[in-house]
């Protein structure tokens, strides 16, 4: 196994101890949490169990994006850098907009910038706003 394998190896389990503490923490936690909102569930036809099953797995869902996201995105860099030895990530003054005060390039290898994002599923208005200013900041600042 070579060293880049090793070191994605090593990531992956660091996360998959992550996503597993997390969930269980935060079951024991809804073991706690108010139930008022499974009145609403009931009314919409869904038991007690299946309302704590759907619950449960939302919660899961939501911490297996969080970490398989942070898990890949984390690991495409750990690549372009052992590709490209020269290859970092970079802040930029946000030269558009007065928010955010800069942007982040995932990777900068030369002159040419990479996003890296698993998956990106916010597309509201002010999110599409901020993904255009980024390019137009890394444009301005005469990056590819």
């Amino acid at each position: 196994m070579n060293a880049i394998e090793n070191k994605i190896r090593l990531v992956a389990q660091k996360y998959a101890d992550l996503f597993k503490k997390n969930v269980q923490e935060r079951t024991l936690e809804m073991a706690n949490d108010d139930k008022s909102h499974y009145l609403i569930y009931r009314l919409l036809g869904i038991s007690e169990t299946e309302g704590e099953k759907i619950d449960l797995y939302q919660n899961t869902g939501r911490f297996l994006y969080r970490y398989a996201g942070t898990f890949l995105e984390y690991t495409t860099k750990l690549c372009f850098e052992a590709k490209f030895p020269e290859a970092h990530s970079l802040r930029i003054p946000n030269t558009l907009r007065t928010r955010p005060k800069t942007f982040e390039i995932d990777c900068l290898i030369e002159n040419d910038a990479y996003e890296i994002k698993w998956r990106d599923a916010t597309t509201d208005g002010d999110h599409i706003l901020k993904e255009h200013a980024r390019l137009k900041a890394i444009v301005w600042q005469g990056i590819s």
